[in-house]
C-alpha cells in the first residue's frame, strides 16, 4: 500500500511584518508543489528523489509524535524494521523564498503518518514544520495569517481569487533560517508596523470583495515597506514596467530572491510585459509564470 501527497510551494507572501510586535506573513500559494510518497511493503519505483535533510527530520517527527499520541498505530507496524520509505521531490525551486523546505516538510511528515495508518492534523503538522524550521503555511488551504516563527496566529482568510503571477529572480540564495536569526531585525520588522496594518486590511478587503486590485495594492504596500530589511534593487523599476502592461501589483519573497507582478487571471499582456522586463532589466532572471492556489496539502491512496 503506497500514498501520494503534494503541497504547493509559494511566490514569497503577500505581505509579512508584525502588529504589536506579533510576527506573522500572509500566504500566496502558487501551482508549483513538492510531492511524496510513501510506501509500507513493496519499494518504490528508483526515480524518486531521496530525503533531504529538512524532510528526513520531518519523518523523524512524525514517529516521535505517534509514540506519545498513537502507540497502537506503530505497533501494527513494529515488523517493520526501519518503518515506511518516503521518498520526495519538488518542482519548487529552493533558496528563492517559494518555501521550497516548507512543502517538502509537510509532505514528508504527512506521507509518513498516513503510511502509518493516521492522518496528520493541521495543527500537528504546523507544529512539526515550526519545530524544524521558521515556515510557511502553504498546507493550509485558501489563504492563511499564520506566524511563521512560533505559529501563535494561523487565522484563515478565505480562498484567494484566480490571479497570474510572473516571477523574477534576483540571483543568489537566502538561508531562511540564518535571515530570520541576524541581529536587529525585530527592530526593523517593529518599524514597518502601520504598513503593515494598512496592507493586511486592504487585503482582508479584497479576499471579502474578490478583488485582485486590493490584493495588489497590499502586496505592493508590504513590498516597499520591506525595502529596509532586505533592498531588493530592481523592485521600483519592476513595479513601474508592471503598471504600463496593467499588473494590479508587485508581490516580493520578504526573505528570498524573488519578485513578482501580479495580474488578474484573464487577458493580461503577460508575454509583452515579459519582453519589456528583460529588455530593461537584464540583470533580472525570469523564472516562472504561475498561477494562485488554494488547495493546500492533498493526499491519496495508490
Amino acid at each position: 500500500m503506497s500514498y501520494y501527497v503534494r503541497a504547493p510551494g509559494t511566490c514569497g507572501e503577500f505581505l509579512q511584518g508584525s502588529i504589536d510586535g506579533q510576527p506573522f506573513l500572509v500566504t500566496c500559494p502558487i501551482n508549483r508543489y513538492s510531492y511524496a510518497l510513501s510506501e509500507v511493503q513493496q519499494p518504490l519505483r528508483p526515480y524518486y528523489c531521496s530525503l533531504q535533510p529538512k524532510a528526513a527530520l520531518a519523518t523523524q517527527q512524525v514517529k516521535t509524535l505517534l509514540e506519545t499520541t498513537s502507540p497502537a498505530t506503530l505497533a501494527q507496524w513494529s515488523h517493520l524494521k526501519s518503518g515506511p520509505t518516503v521518498y520526495v521531490r519538488s518542482d519548487i525551486v529552493q533558496g528563492k523564498g517559494m518555501a521550497s523546505s516548507s512543502a517538502d516538510i509537510s509532505v514528508a511528515a504527512m506521507a509518513t503518518a498516513l503510511a502509518y495508518g493516521r492522518p496528520l492534523t493541521l495543527e500537528e503538522l504546523k507544529e512539526i514544520c515550526l519545530r524544524i524550521e521558521p515556515s510557511d503555511a502553504s498546507f493550509y488551504p485558501g489563504v492563511v495569517q499564520f506566524d511563521y516563527i512560533s505559529g501563535v496566529i494561523t487565522e484563515p482568510l478565505g480562498n484567494c481569487p484566480p490571479m497570474k503571477i510572473m516571477i523574477f529572480d534576483e540571483g543568489g540564495e537566502i538561508d531562511t533560517v540564518a535571515f530570520n536569526a541576524q541581529s536587529g531585525l525585530r527592530d526593523l520588522i517593529a518599524e514597518k508596523e502601520p504598513y503593515i496594518l494598512e496592507s493586511l486590511a486592504l487585503f482582508k478587503e479584497g479576499i471579502a470583495q474578490h478583488n485582485v486590485s486590493l490584493i495588489g495594492q497590499a502586496a505592493t504596500l508590504s513590498a516597499f515597506a520591506n525595502q529596509r530589511i532586505l533592498h531588493k534593487p530592481l523592485l521600483y523599476e519592476l513595479h513601474e514596467i508592471g503598471n504600463h502592461f496593467n499588473s494590479v501589483g508587485t508581490i516580493i519573497a520578504h526573505s528570498g530572491t524573488i519578485m513578482g507582478l501580479l495580474f488578474p487571471s484573464d487577458g493580461a499582456p503577460l508575454a509583452d510585459c515579459k519582453a519589456a522586463v528583460q529588455q530593461a532589466l537584464p540583470n533580472l532572471h525570469y523564472l516562472d509564470t504561475v498561477e494562485t492556489t488554494n488547495e493546500g496539502i492533498t493526499f491519496m491512496k495508490r
